[in-house]
C-alpha cells in the first residue's frame, strides 16, 4: 500500500498536521490498516523534500501542543491524478513464497509434493470458509472490509486452482523422460 499517496489523497480534503492525517486514514479505511505516527511524520517529510506537500500552518492540539499542517502543491495534485489514472500492476518478479516452497520442493526426492499441495489447498479451503462467513455479515457497501474481504476471497479462490494446476504438471524429471 502506498502511503505516500493515501497522505496526498488526505490532504485534497484540506491541510492536515501529521497526526489528522493519521486520523482522517484510519477513518477511510475504517481502521483496517493502522498507520503509525512515525511512518506518517517520516513520508510527509519526503513529501515535503520532493516538493509535493508545503507548509500551511500549525495548529493547536487539545493537549495544547502544536503541529505543523500541510497543504498539497500544484505537483502533489499531479501526482495524485497520476495514481488514480494508473492502473496497479503487480511485478512478475515479486517473491512469492509459495511459488519459491513448491519449487524447491519439485526438485526435492524428500519431498512429497502432493501432501504439500494438499496441505496449502486445505489451508486456502479452511481460510475461504471464514471468509466467506464473515463476508456475509458485511453490509453490501463498498467498506474497506468489504473490500479487502473480498479481494482476499479471489485471490485464495485463484490460488486454489493454480495448486490444481501445479498438480497436473510434468515434473521435471517427467519432461527429461519424454525426450
Amino acid at each position: 500500500m502506498s502511503i505516500k499517496h493515501a497522505l496526498l489523497v488526505l490532504l485534497l480534503d484540506g491541510p492536515g498536521s501529521a497526526s489528522q492525517l493519521q486520523s482522517r486514514f484510519a477513518d477511510s479505511t475504517s481502521g483496517v490498516w493502522p498507520l503509525n505516527m512515525g511512518q506518517v511524520t517520516q513520508t510527509l517529510g519526503r513529501l515535503q523534500r520532493d516538493g509535493h506537500i508545503e507548509l500551511a500552518g500549525t495548529v493547536t492540539g487539545v493537549t495544547g501542543h502544536s503541529a505543523e499542517t500541510y497543504t498539497l502543491t500544484e505537483s502533489g495534485h499531479q501526482v495524485i491524478e497520476n495514481w488514480f489514472n494508473s492502473p496497479v500492476i503487480q511485478p512478475l518478479a515479486e517473491r512469492d513464497e509459495l511459488v519459491a516452497k513448491v519449487s524447491l520442493a519439485v526438485r526435492r526426492r524428500d519431498v512429497n509434493l502432493i501432501r504439500l499441495l494438499d496441505s496449502q489447498r486445505e489451508a486456502i479451503m479452511s481460510d475461504l470458509r471464514r471468509l466467506n462467513r464473515h463476508a456475509r455479515d458485511l453490509p453490501d457497501t463498498r467498506t474497506t472490509d468489504r473490500l479487502l474481504t473480498e479481494r482476499r476471497i479471489l485471490d485464495l479462490e485463484s490460488q486454489a486452482r493454480w495448486l490444481d494446476r501445479v498438480e497436473s504438471l510434468d515434473t521435471p524429471e517427467d519432461s527429461e523422460e519424454k525426450k
